[in-house]
């Protein structure tokens, strides 16, 4: 028998044929102690930790995934699937906590879990470290893609059940200092792109049913409530997109479920639908649910206003983004711009690239681009190297404001994976790209988004704009030029007349040849 329990967010105990695998269990807070689970999964954490386990998944390293202090109480003598990431860093902060029984599995590897069992591996090939497992238990498969994004073209068909990220876990844009209407513009954009990306996931597979899950989290920290509104940031409740998605995946049905329940009995060709659960008081009393969670979690959200930190100094600041930038010279390379950084009433002036190499901005004309507001705990916590700079935007406590308002993709690589050359470093090659190109519509356009890798074989060409499936990133099919998402060119000419070229990739049919079987 196979049975697929939700611990709430991202993480799932499977059990089939008396094996059991846990996944992506998350229980304490995570990003400076900022978002919780929600709802509240407090009450499966001794039986989680008692449990005995053949295996345990963790898809990557943020804490909302990769939850250290739970997977310190776990048996060391747990097999580990661990992606076969560049950076390796993954694999090393497992061996640090004794995790030393490890199967490392790259994009599309698989592993015999037991007697009818086997697990696939699914990277995001981009230089984003993040990865999914697709799961066939007797026949039976859990496409677990959490907040991963695979190769659209690499995805695997006849999927049972999938079960992946509907909500936001990004600071864009409700972290920026827009004005309330364009806020409220960039956010109902954001989240179109989220259901729009869902509903290509979910085509490709082939999903018969979606378990929404991945988010959302919840803030129990005051000075955090504003991004508990589920109707104006990108962190909705599923009952608050559900009928966007009928509409998109009319022939989907969806299981809803709460922190430990189980989904024992899914609907196969023919079935008819589960009756929904009762729902909770998460759902029916969501004001008064958050308040009584925020006072039982009281001692954690308040971790992070212990203790008064040491001022950061200008010392400090420079040394913190000479070392950066040392790290990162390719990515840097070529590269000119400024960064205002702010914190406790003083605020320092960096320029960033070869062409402004560590030195006061009054002293260069350089204009910043970006401002980052940073509470002095936050930027304690990064410079002492007890946060990075992903895990303090995720926490939200950062406010920022940039202008233009372009996204800058080499300030942003720089701050979210310098202290991983690995992936930036695959970041130029992937803006470097390949000789490889699809044809699309009348074009010839390169195959990779220069964003963030994705396969343009799938983009949307229409009215002279060609669209990332992935980010909706959007270019001018004339010029190439980008007009929309950032400011990376994507390289695109019109087809001469006649039948296309040996080499190239033609435009896919909804059944991809090459996906997993």
């Amino acid at each position: 028998m196979t049975s697929i329990r939700h611990l709430g967010h991202a993480g799932f105990a499977v059990g089939h044929a008396g094996l059991r695998l846990l996944i992506d269990p998350w229980f304490h807070p995570a990003f400076l102690d900022a978002w919780f689970p929600y709802p509240d999964n407090a009450d499966l954490l001794p039986e989680v930790v008692a449990g005995r386990w053949d295996y345990l998944y963790v898809s990557h390293t943020h804490e909302d995934h990769f939850d250290e202090r739970l997977l310190n109480r776990l048996s060391r003598d747990t097999t580990v699937l661990v992606p076969r990431f560049r950076s390796g860093a993954l694999a090393r902060r497992l061996t640090a906590l004794g995790f030393t029984r490890q199967v490392r599995l790259g994009h599309r590897q698989t592993h015999p879990l037991g007697p009818g069992a086997t697990a696939t591996m699914l990277l995001d090939t981009s230089h984003k470290e993040d990865s999914g497992l697709l799961l066939d238990l007797g026949g039976f498969r859990f496409l677990d893609l959490n907040d991963c994004s695979p190769p659209l073209s690499d995805l695997p068909t006849g999927v049972d059940l999938l079960a992946a990220q509907y909500s936001g876990a990004m600071w864009y844009p409700n972290a920026y200092d827009y004005p309330p209407e364009v806020m409220a513009e960039k956010t109902a954009a954001v989240r179109a792109d989220l259901m729009d990306s869902l509903a290509r996931k979910v085509h490709l597979t082939g999903a018969r049913t979606y378990l929404p899950s991945a988010g959302p989290a919840c803030f129990l920290d005051p000075e955090l409530d504003r991004f508990n509104d589920r109707e104006r940031t990108i962190f909705p409740h599923w009952e608050d997109v559900a009928a966007d998605f009928a509409v998109a995946c009319p022939g989907t049905a969806v299981v809803r479920t709460a922190p430990g329940d189980t989904v024992d009995a899914l609907p196969r060709p023919g079935d008819r639908e589960p009756p929904p659960a009762p729902p909770g008081r998460w759902l029916t009393d969501p004001a008064g649910y958050l308040a009584d969670y925020r006072e039982r979690r009281r001692d954690a959200w308040q971790a992070f206003h212990r203790d008064e930190p040491q001022p950061p100094t200008a010392d400090e600041v420079h040394a913190h983004f000479d070392r950066l930038q040392r790290l990162n010279r390719p990515l840097l390379a070529g590269y000119r711009t400024g960064l205002v950084l702010e914190a406790g009433g003083a605020a320092w002036r960096t320029a960033l690239g070869d062409l402004a190499a560590q030195v006061a901005l009054e002293d260069d004309p350089v204009d910043p681009a970006y401002t980052l507001r940073v509470p002095p705990r936050v930027l304690r916590a990064v410079l002492d190297g007890r946060a990075g700079w992903e895990e303090a935007l995720l926490s939200m406590r950062i406010g920022l404001h940039r202008d233009p308002d372009v996204f800058d993709l080499t300030l942003l690589s720089l701050l979210r994976y310098g202290h991983q050359p690995a992936q930036t470093r695959r970041l130029v090659r992937e803006r470097a790209g390949t000789g490889e190109t699809v044809e699309r519509d009348g074009l010839r356009l390169q195959r990779w988004c220069p964003h963030a890798g994705e396969d343009l074989a799938h983009a949307l060409i229409a009215d002279g704009i060609v669209e990332c499936p992935r980010h909706h990133w959007r270019w001018s099919a004339e010029t190439g030029a980008c007009v929309s998402g950032g400011s990376l060119p994507l390289r695109v000419e019109a087809l001469p007349a006649g039948p296309a070229p040996a080499g190239s990739v033609p435009n896919p049919s909804t059944e991809l040849e090459g996906r997993l079987p």
